[in-house]
């Protein structure tokens, strides 16, 4: 007898075990009772966990301890779809689990709902609460999972055809300009907290040729990029053996893999931080990346490209201001994205 195709959110016994039937997940068997352990209401998504009890014929075995996750907003090309249901629907079947999550099931391609059911790792993985640093060993395995990820899709062919969107210069320069226009308040804003060695360091980047943004024009290097890659979203066991998950894939899109680096590292540390670990976390990233096949791509080539997302990282600060996040989410992150900025010599970038 066909299953029934679960569009709606499910919510019930039935239909989470429709879900499972039509995403493939369960081949025999079905959810008998859901317990409701915590709903988690974030601003972009809320997060219901959830502990399934199955029957006593089930196949394959599962895990009893899920996420049901549903987006607030509609993607900004519903076309396309949510983007991390496309994310776990079409690109994490060919990922290994670590560093993607499993995933149980998603609303269907001719739904427009936006939901996901993944594993709940809690009880096996954490990550510190923010704005505290995992530690050194942490990192390097979070740059470790990049490089992993990046790996799959670099320089495929399917990018920018049935995985992801190609950026395009009219594109790249009306979004950059947009930063440019909003700079005249985002300085009235910040006033005399904002030097003026500061405010001449982002005229000249958002008033410059754009040669760091245009690099994507170049397919060198492309790949998947998760495009969030704090570590805070990154479930470390906590066992202290094996490799994190990476979650949280609702901005994921084509970039440079050295983008994840740079948004990690150079916006969210201070210089002190910094300084101790970026080399040697780069080093890894290149190896992992010579590990996985990716011979193409020297170290100075990586180098190149995380000193360019570093002028890149200046946006950040300005986007976040003109959403109306309050001043702690992203003043400091401004310090540390003109103190790599200044470090690394990127001016002679522009």
């Amino acid at each position: 007898m066909p299953v029934p195709i679960q569009e709606s959110l499910p919510t019930t016994p039935v239909e989470l075990t429709s879900a499972f039937y039509h995403a493939g997940t369960l081949q025999q068997g079905k959810i008998l009772n859901i317990a409701n352990r915590e709903l988690l209401e974030t601003v972009i998504s809320d997060l219901w966990f959830l502990e399934v009890t199955y029957s006593a014929d089930v196949f394959p075995n599962l895990p009893t301890r899920l996420l049901l996750k549903w987006a607030h907003e509609e993607s900004a090309a519903p076309e396309r779809g949510d983007p991390e249901v496309v994310f776990y629907r079409n690109l994490a079947p060919l990922l290994s689990s670590p560093p993607v999550a499993q995933c149980l099931a998603t609303a269907p391609p001719t739904s427009k709902e936006r939901w996901l059911i993944i594993e709940d790792l809690r009880s096996t993985h954490t990550n510190p609460p923010w704005p505290e640093r995992p530690n050194d060993k942490e990192v390097h395995d979070a740059v470790a999972v990049l490089a992993q990820v990046h790996a799959r899709w670099w320089e495929a062919p399917e990018l920018g055809s049935t995985v992801g969107t190609s950026h395009t210069e009219t594109k790249l320069r009306t979004m950059v300009h947009g930063f440019r226009d909003q700079l005249p308040n985002f300085f009235v804003d910040l006033g005399d907290d904002l030097p003026l060695a500061d405010r001449q360091v982002l005229e000249a980047a958002f008033n410059s040729s754009l040669r760091p943004w245009l690099r994507l024009l170049d397919q060198r290097a492309l790949t998947v990029i998760h495009g969030d890659a704090h570590t805070w979203n990154f479930l470390f066991p906590r066992s202290g053996q094996g490799m994190p998950y990476l979650i949280d894939w609702q901005v994921w899109h084509l970039d440079l893999g050295a983008r994840d680096l740079a948004f990690m590292i150079a916006l969210h540390w201070d210089r002190t931080a910094r300084r101790q670990l970026e080399l040697s976390l780069l080093r890894r990233y290149h190896y992992e990346l010579n590990s996985a096949g990716i011979s193409n791509y020297s170290f100075d080539d990586l180098l190149l490209d995380y000193r360019r997302c570093l002028v890149r990282n200046l946006t950040f600060p300005i986007l976040f201001w003109s959403r109306g996040l309050p001043r702690e989410a992203w003043r400091n992150r401004l310090d540390c994205a003109l103190a790599a900025y200044r470090d690394l010599e990127c001016a002679e970038l522009l």
